[in-house]
């Protein structure tokens, strides 16, 4: 279904096309290599596009979470077979199934999307992202989203379903916790829990991240109040 990796003009094009179909985007007739498809072809193409644009993954999240009555997912996995990655869907659908008061006819449409899709051997989402070795990917290595990892990708970029409230997506596991809890530690030595909270998005309650910090050995709370930090013992 791709042909090969994705340019300017391919990115504007299929921009165009969501938009087309309601999508929350801007894009541009520019020319591309594919023949006129229908909306659930073209998601399946987008998400395997989406895996060199993160601003594309992000929208199609929003997409299939406003459109999804629109779309047939019998004809969504009959594309399985020729994307090079239909796992990218499979995660879209898990940023979806963490939303509350989701419905059961909507759980039963994500769940099946996945049904039968094997996670990917450990790896980058996004190709071209980061610099080899450099600070963003070793964060992504380090505390990768939950919904990327439970399919075997690493990425820390959250898509946002809500433009006008900036409101994300995504969660991280405990072991993706503790990494970032270590490293806002080594940076900083003493830390608030709301420094600890801003970093994970406030994905997490209070009390989860009182639990979180009396797991690490050899750190401390000091002070009381608003001026209570948690730092290493000495």
């Amino acid at each position: 279904m791709l042909k090969g990796t994705p340019t300017e003009d391919h990115l504007a094009r299929i921009y165009y096309e969501l938009a087309e179909r309601g999508a929350a985007c801007i894009g541009e007739k520019r020319p591309w290599p594919y023949e006129s498809m229908g909306t659930d072809a073209l998601f399946c193409l987008g998400a395997d596009m989406s895996r060199y644009d993160p601003r594309l993954f992000g929208l199609l999240v929003a997409f299939l979470d406003l459109h999804w009555r629109e779309l047939n997912p019998l004809s969504i996995r009959s594309n399985y077979e020729s994307m090079q990655t239909p796992q990218a869907i499979a995660v879209m659908a898990e940023f979806l199934l963490g939303q509350e008061g989701l419905s059961d006819e909507k759980r039963f449409f994500l769940e099946f999307l996945q049904r039968g899709v094997e996670p990917v051997p450990v790896q980058l989402y996004y190709h071209y992202l980061y610099t080899p070795g450099g600070d963003l990917m070793l964060r992504a290595l380090e505390a990768p989203l939950f919904e990327y990892k439970k399919w075997g990708f690493l990425a820390r970029e959250a898509p946002v379903l809500d433009e006008a409230g900036r409101q994300t997506a995504g969660s991280r596991d405990a072991a993706s916790r503790r990494n970032i809890l270590l490293r806002l530690l080594e940076e900083r030595n003493r830390i608030r829990m709301v420094d600890y909270l801003a970093a994970l998005d406030f994905g997490i309650s209070r009390q989860q991240a009182l639990i979180d910090m009396r797991s690490i050995k050899g750190i401390r709370l000091t002070g009381r109040g608003p001026g209570a930090r948690w730092e290493r013992a000495a």
